[in-house]
């Protein structure tokens, strides 16, 4: 409290500094207040007088460094928040609109598409073992010879014709089609869309269906999107009895190959693999859990024959 002889009492909570330059202060909610000093008064009464705005605001009465961290930390969970968001208002959209939506960018391989039914029927099957849900799953192998796979909205999962010719056993096809069914189940798929196309892919206006579709190609989900989907990869196969061996192998394998990747390797570049989630596969073949082969032999031989005398198209659009 400042007492001034001739005065009333003011609390110096309500002084406010003037003048940067001047110690001049006036009297907050008081018009026309004004006290100020021809000389500094002495060190006890000075500290406590409010100090001259620096920054303005919030900032003069936290302190510089308080702030910025205060502003660090809101921002961080401005982030947080617009990421949780964007999974809740993936989670609310109708799977029947999904399906749409994942129809009509699947629509634009329609012509590369391989349908032998024997190969088909082994993939259907296969996915329709990893998949927990009643939702159904979607295969198509698109005759490129690139080794990638890709979810779609609405449950579309397409596997490129190079990785079935990479893949040395039906097991390693079913650990990156449960992969890709992890996304699908997680809604990382339509994650990745709004973050892309915000609102605009709900009404319309975001982007084609190409478009959509090149960015799923082009996607790189978070580390912990590829981690969920790992461990929905593993916990699959267990369930279903097939060995995550094979799935470690294959990575292990491509990783090798990683150095001399060119264009028709792109499965790295949108999956980065990593030492642990291969240890993760690595770890659960040794649950000691009995397994058996992902696909028979003839079934196996039917996908691996899935584009057998379909003639690739010329030159196609694709990035990565």
């Amino acid at each position: 409290m400042l007492t001034i002889e001739g005065f009333d009492p003011v609390a110096l909570t309500e002084l406010q500094r003037m003048d940067p330059d001047r110690l001049v202060f006036g009297r907050k909610g008081v018009e026309g207040w004004r006290l100020g000093f021809d000389e500094a008064p002495p060190g006890p009464i000075l500290w406590q007088l409010p100090a001259a705005a620096r920054y303005g605001g919030p900032i003069d009465r936290w302190g510089l460094w308080w702030a910025a961290g205060i502003a660090v930390v809101a921002s961080a969970l401005l982030v947080l928040g617009a990421i949780a968001g964007l999974d809740l208002l993936a989670r609310a959209i109708p799977y029947s609109w999904e399906q749409q939506l994942g129809d009509a960018i699947s629509g634009d391989f329609g012509a590369q598409l391989c349908r032998a039914p024997g190969g088909q029927k082994a993939l259907d099957d296969l996915a329709r073992r990893l998949s927990p849900s009643d939702r159904p799953i979607r295969i198509g192998v698109v005759n490129i010879p690139i080794v990638n796979a890709v979810a779609l909205p609405g449950g579309r999962i397409l596997i490129f014709r190079g990785l079935i010719d990479e893949a040395r056993s039906p097991d390693e096809v079913a650990g990156v089609l449960a992969h890709e069914i992890g996304h699908v189940e997680h809604r990382h798929v339509m994650v990745a869309l709004l973050r892309r196309f915000g609102l605009g892919l709900l009404i319309g206006s975001g982007g084609t269906a190409a478009e959509y579709g090149q960015a799923l190609l082009d996607a790189r989900y978070s580390r912990a999107a590829e981690s969920e989907a790992d461990e929905f990869s593993v916990k699959q196969l267990l369930q279903t009895g097939i060995s995550p061996a094979a799935t470690a192998a294959f990575f292990r394998r491509l990783s090798k190959e990683e150095a001399g990747m060119g264009g028709p390797l792109v499965y790295l570049a949108s999956h980065p693999p990593s030492t642990e989630r291969r240890r993760r596969f690595e770890a659960a073949a040794r649950s000691g859990r009995p397994f058996r082969p992902a696909l028979s032999s003839p079934q196996w031989a039917a996908v691996r024959s899935i584009c057998a005398g379909v003639k690739p198209l010329g030159d196609i659009d694709l990035r990565f």
